[in-house]
């Protein structure tokens, strides 16, 4: 075996405990920011950026988006209300649901946070050598293509 092969057997194997890593790194990076987040919770956080980023959602929805459970979301969301972050509103199209439109004083929360969150990204990007910068954003816009297409069961996604 040579040396490059022995790296192409090595690199799936190395693959998942490195993807896994560098996940749970940046989650506890973002976690930090959204300890300074001016409101209640990290998942305060995330309701109010996936808002901001995606736009109204029923509850149902965000619940799906989100991956969490509806009467903690519900819970929450609740608390973004009274909080004046949030309008839960009739939906146009279903008399059972409720949309969840940010206010102004949400839309800049979630803003606040963005900046923070990019800033967070640029310090992070910037500990790399510069002549490698360029090359780790084409393989995170590579890698998040290649996530995405697995979420979307593209070539057998799944157990």
């Amino acid at each position: 075996m040579t040396v490059a092969n022995d790296n192409e057997v090595a690199a799936p194997a190395q693959a998942g405990p490195l993807l896994r890593t560098v996940t749970r790194q940046f989650t506890e990076l973002q976690q930090r920011n959204f300890a300074c987040c001016d409101v209640q919770s990290a998942t305060q956080c995330a309701i109010l950026t996936t808002l901001e980023r995606e736009g109204d959602q029923s509850l149902s929805a965000l619940t799906r988006t989100l991956n969490l459970d509806k009467a903690w979301l519900s819970r929450s969301t609740d608390d973004l209300v009274e909080q004046g972050r949030l309008v839960k509103a009739p939906h146009p199209s279903d008399r059972r649901a409720l949309l969840l439109r940010l206010t102004d004083a949400g839309h800049q929360a979630a803003q606040d946070l963005d900046l923070q969150l990019n800033a967070q990204s640029a310090r992070v990007l910037a500990r790399l050598p510069k002549a490698d910068q360029a090359t780790a954003l084409r393989v995170l816009a590579s890698l998040s293509a290649a996530l995405q297409a697995e979420l979307n069961g593209e070539e057998g996604c799944g157990c």
